[in-house]
């Protein structure tokens, strides 16, 4: 019954664009429409709103321009802080380091029991390779998922140690050449969560693992 109402009063059909154009030009200025139409919006006036206030009706099509235009500009838009943007650059980049130690980590292990050699350097292991400072190392970020720790966040500092302690120690572990993707998960299941750290020093000669 209303369907059948809407579709046949004079408000509603095709008869709306024009009541809503006329209803627009009486909230600019009531005396520039007819004065049969001015009465019955001069009614509409005095029912209360939805929310039950008695305030005057305000024009909608410069409220809805308004929200287009600034549809168009993004205006709506969530716009990150620049600080919260520099954090974010870290985090990327201790997750590069993360990564680098999987790689390369057990190239910088400490094989040498005698001392004969120095261990390489490997700029891709330190953190001001990925433009991290020493003001960084107490900030905290996610270690979420990097296996070597239970912890969700760790500062850079402990993630270092955690990293050397890992893949750099007497026991070298490489993760990321293993021949199958379930067993390189394995692996970072177990030595990463472990930290890869010996019961015991080794006393005639160290080994060096792959997983």
């Amino acid at each position: 019954m209303m369907q059948q109402f809407r579709s046949n009063s004079y408000l509603f059909g095709c008869n709306a664009p024009y009541v809503e154009e006329l209803y627009e030009a009486y909230l600019d200025n009531p005396g520039s429409v007819p004065e049969n139409w001015r009465a019955y919006f001069d009614r509409l006036q005095n029912v209360p709103a939805v929310d039950g206030s008695t305030s005057r009706d305000v024009a909608h099509a410069p409220v809805v321009e308004s929200f287009a235009q600034r549809a168009k500009a993004n205006a709506f838009a969530l716009k990150a802080s620049e600080a919260d943007l520099a954090v974010a650059r870290k985090q990327v980049h201790v997750q590069s380091l993360i990564a680098a130690y999987r790689f390369l980590g057990s190239r910088w292990a400490d094989l040498d029991p005698l001392k004969r050699t120095e261990r390489p350097r490997i700029p891709e292991l330190e953190p001001a390779f990925y433009d991290l400072t020493e003001s960084d190392l107490d900030i905290s970020f996610s270690a979420a998922n990097t296996y070597f720790s239970k912890a969700e966040n760790m500062t850079l500092r402990e993630i270092v140690q955690a990293l050397r302690d890992t893949y750099c120690r007497s026991i070298g572990t490489e993760s990321c050449i293993a021949p199958s993707r379930p067993r390189s998960a394995g692996g970072r299941n177990g030595s990463k969560a472990r930290a890869a750290r010996p019961a015991s020093p080794p006393t005639r000669s160290a080994t060096s693992s792959t997983v």
